[in-house]
């Protein structure tokens, strides 16, 4: 087999690999060929005697990282035909994407898998979760009213996307919303009947805001962006006055979120989903992009497995100072710390800590006098990611 970049007249095999995949059908070949964009130069195949089997798309993004953006690969559309599986094709293809994100200087990926345990065997690692709060709707008839509230549509586009700017800015995963990704937002509310809100105050300032949609008697909010809790209670409140239509509220949140704590009761159904998969696609620049404790100071080496990408499989010297890492690589083959590439990139991602990964014993120590400097570096942070693909 022969992996490589798509080209324009691939688009056909292409779309014909993802209809039988995902059951799209017939018909979404015809509708996606007749489409003119097709960015094949994002998209990697497989051929075997001149016939593409495999094929995956790695979809460009910016994510929030440590209040800065850097580029992140997603990983979407792995599909195989059927008659080439479990031949290592698309071990092959994931293996020249961890390349092609380098070459394109993609610092991160992130995928939505079928199987974590397939994955974890090319380097992607759980990630991302989310908690899902459902409860009834009269448990927000004591929430506070705002001064106003305002429906949002496609024209106050800036205004909420630079709110939403502002709450993500300190969350390790959210993707910039390019002008694309919110046109194809605002094209779901015509087929799903979604709905958009802001609470305001009475100098006409944002405070909250929702996405929000109504199924089943149920009102489910996916996004919940606001300035203050005040702010976020006031949106609540807005979600009340939805009781003659819902009897049930059901809210996507950050992980930690404790919303519960304010409840009438905290006796309401409760959950952590595991949501997507995250890689360090290149150590030396990940770790170099991450913010720490200017109090921090100090060396350790540190020794990453990585069998997929070799740019990654080396010990490392990290020396912290100045609240920013200085990484080198050496030619050392013993180093003070030993970890693989799937929990380095938790911890990089802020995913776990490093208290947690010593107790998990998911790091291998050869100088515990280094084990202080390893905790304080990787410190545990908010993580979410709302973007699928």
């Amino acid at each position: 087999m022969a992996v490589r970049i798509a080209k324009p007249e691939d688009k056909k095999a292409y779309y014909t690999i993802e209809a039988y995949c995902f059951n799209m059908g017939q018909n979404s070949i015809d509708v996606n060929v007749s489409n003119d964009n097709f960015n094949y130069n994002e998209i990697l195949v497989n051929e075997e005697n001149n016939k593409i089997m495999q094929c995956l798309h790695v979809v460009p993004f910016e994510m929030n990282f440590d209040h800065h953006k850097y580029l992140m690969g997603g990983i979407a559309g792995v599909g195989s035909l059927p008659e080439s599986r479990d031949q290592g094709g698309i071990r092959d293809l994931l293996t020249y994407a961890l390349t092609y994100m380098k070459e394109h200087h993609m610092l991160f990926s992130a995928l939505g898998p079928f199987s974590c345990e397939f994955y974890r065997k090319y380097g992607w690692e759980w990630g991302f979760s989310f908690q899902k709060l459902k409860f009834n709707i009269q448990l927000l008839a004591k929430t506070p009213k705002a001064y106003a509230y305002r429906q949002l549509t496609e024209k106050d586009d800036a205004l909420i996307e630079n709110f939403r700017e502002k709450f993500i800015y300190s969350i390790n995963g959210p993707i910039t919303r390019t002008d694309k990704l919110r046109q194809e937002r605002w094209e779901k509310f015509k087929n799903r009947f979604d709905h958009c809100y802001g609470a305001f105050d009475e100098n006409n300032q944002l405070e909250a805001l929702a996405f929000y949609y109504l199924s089943n008697r149920c009102l489910i909010c996916d996004e919940l962006f606001y300035s203050s809790e005040s702010g976020r209670q006031k949106m609540l409140h807005f979600f009340y006055t939805h009781r003659s239509q819902v009897d049930q509220i059901e809210l996507q949140l950050l992980k930690d979120d404790n919303l519960r704590l304010l409840l009438p009761t905290p006796r309401v159904q409760y959950w952590e989903w595991a949501n997507m998969m995250f890689r360090v696609v290149i150590v030396k620049d990940a770790l170099e992009a991450m913010e720490i404790d200017p109090k921090i100071k100090g060396s350790l080496t540190l020794k990453v497995c990585d069998n997929q990408a070799i740019w990654n499989h080396k010990v490392f010297k990290i020396t912290a100072n100045n609240g920013k890492l200085n990484v080198l690589e050496t030619n050392l083959k013993k180093a003070n710390i030993e970890i693989d590439i799937q929990r380095l990139s938790q911890l990089i991602l802020g995913f776990i800590g490093g208290n947690e990964a010593l107790q998990l014993e998911l790091v291998k120590i050869f100088n515990e006098k280094k084990i202080a400097l390893f905790k304080s570096i990787f410190q545990k942070r908010q993580t979410m990611l709302w973007q699928m693909f």
